[in-house]
This record gives structure tokens, C-alpha cells and sequence, in this order.
């Protein structure tokens, strides 16, 4: 299923697109499909390209809010410069997606309206990444510059944009898919911040490559309640220290012989990185104390 219409279904098939309802068997169940489902489908009448879904698949992955089946890959979009660069939020959005079991990659845009000095100091901040495990991909709507990685990256996959409002997507997707008319935002002079232009999922194709799906960006970034040692495992590059501390119960936040603390001191480990490590890991506490 690529799109939700009200009351309709909008399903791609090798045929083209048909408009669709759910089964009264679905009904029954009270089970609805969301955008990324692979489902079955009875086709009603060629002519006015509708149909009934009859069956709704096992699904690989499921993000509740906003709601995406069988996603497999996030690209989580920020801009160094308009709007700032939100590392936190960046991170945000790593864990998000690990958590989530989708493969997190790192999307740089705006790239063409960096100077040489901001282009140096944004491949030092992309360095960190590449050292946590993650791909990075530069990018440039204008320029088209790294558009052929992200292709090349979303090939034979349902991929996500997610990212906070301005970093571009709207005008990324509209590169990428020059036929659909996405509306596309401008940035607020008062906040820097961009004006939301997405509102619901929608999966565009590329060709008979995958997809890429359209979300709303701000209903990413907050992470679902999980045991706070599984934020860990969601920063590889303190992750590889484990059993290297002096004590196996280390959490990394000061404790006498810490590696990872060592790691920071000596500049392997980003500070920023061991930061939102910490306070993610604190939030779940938070989260796990309010829900008893």
C-alpha cells in the first residue's frame, strides 16, 4: 500500500494503482493496513482501477507515529547551516531508527551553500559518524551533488526521509521525482526553524528500484520506551568498549576506569556523542520509572 485516503486505500500493483476498501473479514478484526503494508488484493472493476484488500502481510519492521510498514532504511536529513546543524536531534534520529531495527544513514543537504571552511568542519563532524558505523552521504538538490549514493542506497528498499522540518526534504523529493508537485516550505525568519509542508506517508517508486516514502519530519524524534542498557548498542563506537572498564557494570558516566570516558579524554569518541548517550540512557530510566 503507498498512500491512505480518508476512507480509501490507494494499493500499487504490477497492473498500475488501484483505489481500495479492506475486507469485512479485516473489518471484523478490526485491522487496518498502513502505508509500506504488502497486502492482498481483489480487483473489483479494471475500469475505475478498484479493488478490496483481503489480506494484510506479516510485517518486517512498523513505526507507530507516523504509521509506515516494512521499512527498511531511515535517511536522516540535516543541514549544517539554515537551518543549524542539531546534532542531538541527528542523534535522535540514529537511535530512533535503531531502536526501530531500520539501518540509520546520515544525510548531509544543502551541501551547495557551504563555504570551503564550513564544508571542512561539516567532513569532521561526518568523520564521527563514519566512525560510529554509519554511511554518510553528502547532498545538493541544486548541485545534485551525492544524489546517485542516495539512489544507490535506496535501490530494491522502502526507505524514509525523517529529519526536522527545512533541512530540505520537499525539495529533495522533488529531484528526485521532478513529476509530483511537492509543496515545499520555507524557513521561519523568526526561529530558523522550517515550516511543516508533509502531513501524511506517502510512497513514491522508484521505478522497480523500492520506494521512498514522504513523512511528516517532527513525529520521528521521540524514541519509544526501551531498557536503558539497550541505548548502548545504539552508539557502536562506545558499544566496542564493552568488558574493556574496570567494572562490568560500568554505564560509562564517570566511573573509575572507565574506557569510554577515555576514549572521549583522547578524542575517539566525539563529546557530543557521549553526551546524548547519556542522556538517552537517562530518559528511558525516566520513562521506566513513570510507566510503574
Amino acid at each position: 500500500m503507498v498512500e491512505e485516503q480518508k476512507n480509501y486505500f490507494v494499493v500499487d500493483t504490477a497492473e498500475g494503482s488501484f483505489l481500495t476498501t479492506t475486507s469485512g473479514s479485516l473489518k471484523k478484526q478490526r485491522k487496518k493496513p498502513c502505508t509500506g503494508d504488502l497486502v492482498d488484493l481483489t480487483i473489483i472493476d479494471t475500469d475505475t482501477r478498484r479493488g478490496v484488500i483481503t489480506t494484510i502481510r506479516k510485517r518486517t519492521t512498523y513505526i507507530k507515529r507516523p504509521a509506515l510498514a516494512n521499512c527498511s532504511l531511515l535517511l536522516c536529513l540535516s543541514t549544517f547551516k539554515e537551518p543549524p546543524l542539531n546534532l542531538e536531534t541527528l542523534d535522535r534520529l540514529l537511535v530512533y531508527a535503531l531502536l526501530h531495527e531500520l539501518q540509520p544513514c546520515v544525510v548531509f543537504n544543502k551541501a551547495d551553500i557551504l563555504s570551503d571552511d564550513e564544508r571542512d568542519e561539516l567532513e569532521r563532524v561526518a568523520d564521527v559518524y563514519r566512525h560510529a558505523g554509519h554511511p554518510v552521504v553528502t547532498t545538493s538538490a541544486f548541485s545534485r551533488e551525492g544524489l546517485d549514493a542516495l539512489l544507490d542506497l535506496c535501490s530494491g528498499r522502502l526507505a524514509a526521509f525523517a529529519g526536522p522540518s527545512g533541512v530540505g526534504k520537499s525539495t529533495l523529493l522533488s529531484t528526485i521525482f521532478p513529476d509530483i508537485d511537492f509543496r515545499i516550505g520555507n524557513l521561519s525568519c523568526c526561529a530558523t526553524r522550517g515550516t511543516h509542508t508533509t502531513t501524511n506517508v506517502t510512497l513514491h517508486p522508484l521505478g522497480n528500484k523500492g520506494y521512498i516514502a514522504d513523512t511528516p519530519g517532527l513525529a520521528w524524534i521521540d524514541l519509544p520506551a526501551v531498557p536503558e542498557e539497550n541505548i548502548v548498542f545504539c552508539f557502536d563506537e562506545i558499544a566496542r568498549n564493552t568488558g574493556k572498564c574496570r567494572f562490568n557494570n560500568c554505564i560509562h558516566d564517570n566511573e573509575p576506569g572507565c574506557a569510554v570516558d577515555e576514549e572521549v579524554k583522547k578524542g575517539i569518541i566525539a563529546p557530543w556523542r557521549h553526551a546524548h548517550y547519556l542522556k538517552f540512557r537517562n530518559e528511558m530510566i525516566g520513562k521506566r520509572k513513570q510507566y510503574r
